[in-house]
């Protein structure tokens, strides 16, 4: 299969230089802000796929270090293709990434919207509003019952 790669959208370069890069980034690595930002996008339901690659895209190995993360891919997956338990097979790798890689753009496109708007002095304040906001609006009603998903997929 290779060695699969999760792919940056180019026109965000700057946005993840800014955001996972350099000693006063908001985000440790460049990892941890996709998965943060493909949580975002999948929250807002902000799906968007990549116009255009950068170089350089970050091995998926990075991503299965962390059991959370990969989990996370999966998720995403499940939840685009409800009905289709197969998406997880691992000749699809390449369908889950691309998912993941299109909530990871649609997220740091939320971000960047956040960070234009300029109301707050720092990176991490605006981001930390953005989750209390998001807090404010989800009383928890919504819970997701993981019972019927798991029945849903067999297990």
């Amino acid at each position: 299969m290779g060695d699969p790669r999760v792919r940056r959208p180019a026109d965000k370069a700057e946005l993840i230089s800014r955001l996972a890069e350099g000693n006063e980034s908001v985000f440790p690595s460049m990892r941890d802000l996709f998965v943060f930002a493909a949580a975002l996008g999948k929250v807002d339901e902000r799906r968007r796929p990549l116009t255009r690659a950068a170089k350089d895209p970050i091995r998926l190995d990075l991503f299965r270090t962390d059991a959370g993360h990969e989990l996370l891919l999966q998720c995403l997956a499940v939840l685009a293709h409800p009905n289709d338990a197969e998406i997880l097979r691992e000749d699809r790798v390449d369908e889950r990434i691309e998912i993941f890689e299109e909530y990871v753009n649609g997220g740091l496109e939320l971000l960047q919207e956040h960070l234009d708007a300029g109301k707050l002095k720092t990176d991490d304040e605006v981001i930390v509003a953005m989750l209390s906001a998001y807090f404010d609006h989800h009383d928890g009603g919504d819970d997701v019952d993981l019972s019927q998903f798991a029945d849903d997929l067999g297990l």
